[in-house]
């Protein structure tokens, strides 16, 4: 029985609670419909995103495309305590574990990021609502969703519940360090 429990997560890759989960897509999913808001990457005059309204598929469009200011904070390589670009979240990063995000303003408003997975800074939505970043995916998961080559989960997090999710994940080569939040334009 012992033995089985690894076998079994390794099968089903014990993923976070589908509440959870569930709970942080759909709230993405309803911001971008609302709010118009995106994760994604410049590619020229084309923007390449993750469309939370089509199964997180990648859709791209040709459109002038202002990037966001951006409102990062980075985790990767840090201790101690530490504050996003815009001043409006703080991290409280102990040396080689989790960091703990949270909004200054708010402190009832938390929640838990692996520095030590992490590839890229955390992103924060133009509205601080949400977050994302690109961490490393486990070494050993099934089914495999890019055949051999390395895994990057796209992870966002929803800041008014602490909730997150793999949004979608990424294959050796895709330019993950580019991805930032965008406004689509609806004109």
């Amino acid at each position: 029985m012992i033995l089985a429990m690894p076998l079994f997560c390794m099968l089903a890759s014990c993923a976070p609670a589908a509440n959870e989960s569930s709970q942080a897509l759909y709230a993405l999913r309803t911001d971008q419909q609302m709010d118009h808001i995106v994760i994604g990457y410049q590619n020229g005059e084309r923007l390449s995103y993750i469309d939370t309204t089509a199964g997180n598929a990648f859709k791209e469009v040709s459109m002038p495309v202002v990037e966001p200011a951006p409102q990062g904070l980075e985790l990767r390589g840090a201790a101690g305590n530490l504050t996003s670009l815009d001043g409006k979240w703080g991290a409280s990063c102990a040396t080689r574990s989790d960091c703990t995000v949270t909004l200054k303003a708010d402190t009832r408003k938390s929640f838990s990021v692996s520095r030590v997975r992490a590839l890229t800074q955390l992103y924060f939505s133009p509205d601080s609502s949400f977050a994302f970043l690109v961490e490393k995916a486990p070494n050993l998961r099934f089914p495999l969703r890019c055949s051999l080559e390395d895994e990057r989960d796209v992870i966002a997090y929803d800041t008014k519940t602490g909730a997150n999710s793999v949004l979608t994940t990424v294959c050796g080569g895709f330019p993950y360090g580019s991805l930032r939040w965008y406004e689509l334009s609806t004109k």
